[in-house]
């Protein structure tokens, strides 16, 4: 493969990356002293040599692809001339100046390299950080001989795959990682020096999930799908408490009403109620129509009980063990049913359908957390999507349709099939 054709960018003994000065339009040539990655941002800490003016250049990953921000070190204004982007504006703002407190960062090394790409998979997001890791595949079977250094949270560490170079982990939780630190800027900045060449991986954030082998990431195969009419029908619901499915508009209002007066960790009990409810009422609809059917409930949040043959796996402390064993899960499961959000890139990546609550207001990132394991129509026949007010019977009409269907599906509209020349 062409080094053009690599997504990532040099950054030893040179970085290869144009940019100009905000302010003066000056173009810059900046040096590997002045490449910063200081948390979840990777920039250029640099002062224009034409005008005085001190600012962090954004570089082109993750996020920033497409839009690169530029910051002044003054007064913390700015640059991008993007109005669609004003969410990722606030994110910068939280991140500098650098937090000045340590960091615990530990250095794995499996394999000696002179030449690394890094790969920065720290967020705050939970969503955010999976995706950049995803980048780790590519990196791996298409230019296995530059040596693949990991940068990661430590609630990622589980999911580092066979084959990389180093990994270093970065030990705070994934709310601590709004801000950036001195600490790991100073970390790389020291172990940058150990290489010939360094480049900087793009960190896409929206992979192409049929090319990801999830079992690389996890050590759990996915649902084989030629094994769907041969088992015992298995439906897990996946449920959050800082987001609910809701059985009346007036839920939702009293969600916000709760949240903009500071009561939200106890209005938040009552909806994770409500919540269990329909989820009740969801598998007794399912149950009378497949009296075989087995029913899972993960999530993070344990409010409530629920009875019956339903195995309960939600738990209120997450690690990547508990991870793992609901990996194990979603593996075996037809169908899993949950509430828009990155909750769901790890079940989708495994089940062989999927359910979303999707609300109106998340319209514009529909299919960003579904995990699509299908090239062709099998896309729209195994993810289906619901509103936020939906009734149990519809949820449960979607999945009683799903695994009732899909063999004379599969035989009238997957199974002989052409493509024109």
């Amino acid at each position: 493969m062409l080094r053009d054709e690599w997504p990532m960018i040099a950054l030893k003994p040179q970085p290869d990356f144009d940019f100009r000065c905000p302010r003066c339009h000056a173009q810059i040539q900046a040096t590997v002293e002045e490449v910063k990655i200081g948390g979840m941002h990777s920039y250029i800490d640099c002062t224009c040599r034409h005008c005085g003016f001190p600012f962090y250049q954004m570089l082109p990953v993750g996020h920033h692809v497409e839009v690169p921000f530029t910051v002044a070190v003054d007064d913390g204004e700015i640059y991008h001339g993007h109005k669609d982007y004003k969410w990722l504006e606030e994110v910068v703002k939280q991140s500098f100046p650098l937090a000045g407190q340590e960091v615990s960062i530990e250095k794995r090394i499996f394999k000696a390299h002179n030449d690394v790409v890094i790969l920065n998979t720290l967020d705050f997001l939970y969503g955010h950080s999976l995706l950049k890791l995803y980048n780790a595949q590519h990196h791996l079977d298409r230019n296995p001989s530059t040596g693949l250094v990991l940068i990661i949270s430590k609630a990622f560490e589980w999911m580092i795959p066979a084959g990389c170079a180093e990994a270093w982990i970065v030990d705070l939780k994934l709310g601590e990682l709004r801000k950036g630190y001195t600490a790991i800027a100073e970390f790389v900045s020291a172990q940058l020096q150990r290489f010939d060449r360094v480049y900087l991986s793009y960190a896409y954030s929206h992979p192409d999930f049929t090319r990801v082998d999830i079992a690389r990431y996890t050590g759990v195969e996915p649902f084989r799908i030629e094994n769907f009419t041969h088992t015992t029908p298995r439906i897990t619901f996946v449920l959050r408490e800082d987001r609910w499915w809701h059985p009346h508009r007036a839920d939702y209002w009293f969600y916000r009403a709760c949240r903009k007066s500071g009561w939200l960790k106890v209005g938040g009990k009552l909806l994770s109620m409500r919540q269990k409810q329909l989820v009740e009422s969801t598998i007794r609809y399912v149950k009378n129509e497949l009296t075989e059917a087995e029913f899972f409930i993960v999530g993070f949040g344990t409010t409530g009980n629920f009875n019956g043959n339903t195995h309960d796996r939600r738990v209120n402390s997450l690690n990547g063990d508990i991870e793992r064993e609901w990996c194990k899960i979603y593996s075996k499961s037809h169908v899993v049913v949950g509430f828009h959000g990155s909750n769901m890139l790890l079940p989708t990546a495994f089940a062989a359908g999927c359910v979303e609550i999707l609300p109106e207001d998340r319209f514009g990132n529909m299919v960003q957390d579904i995990s699509v394991r299908y090239h062709d129509r099998q896309q729209l026949f195994f993810y289906r999507f619901a509103d936020q007010y939906t009734q149990p019977s519809r949820v449960a009409g979607k999945i009683v349709a799903m695994i009732r269907d899909y063999e004379s599906y599969h035989r009238n509209m997957c199974k002989h099939v052409y493509t024109s020349t």
